[in-house]
């Protein structure tokens, strides 16, 4: 079947597995594509350069995630944290994409009516690798 439910997608990040605490991860690759823009009327081409990411991540707050990324993103030094994300879960024969990011930001949102939850975004460094 070549559709999965995104309830067995998993997210690693440092080291720690945090798909219990995760109800969604985004991950946003964007290319930079240049216009070549000759003259004389000539129709424009465009030369593709180098790609960015950013992963968007969301959840129910829990003290133990909490421990974890607000360890990352309040470092004094920030360190480089090593991802593994799997969208089709864990499972043989699945696709991983993994890479590196730093924790850029980091919330909590606590409503008075609602669960309370929180998001963080981290800014990818170097490649990323689908296998």
């Amino acid at each position: 079947m070549p559709f999965s439910p995104g309830t067995i997608a998993t997210f690693t990040i440092g080291g720690n597995d945090i798909s219990a605490y995760t109800t969604s991860v985004n991950i946003s690759i964007e290319r930079d594509v240049n216009d070549i823009t000759p003259i004389g009327g000539n129709a424009v081409t465009r030369l593709p350069g180098p790609y960015a990411y950013t992963i968007s991540l969301e959840g129910g707050y829990d003290p133990a995630l909490d421990a974890i990324l607000s360890a990352m993103v309040l470092a004094a030094t920030p360190v480089v944290q090593a991802w593994i994300y799997r969208p089709a879960g864990s499972g043989g024969g699945t696709r991983s994409l993994t890479g590196s990011a730093y924790v850029s930001s980091y919330e909590i949102d606590t409503p008075g009516d609602d669960t309370a939850t929180w998001t963080a975004e981290l800014a990818g460094v170097g490649v990323v690798t689908d296998s």
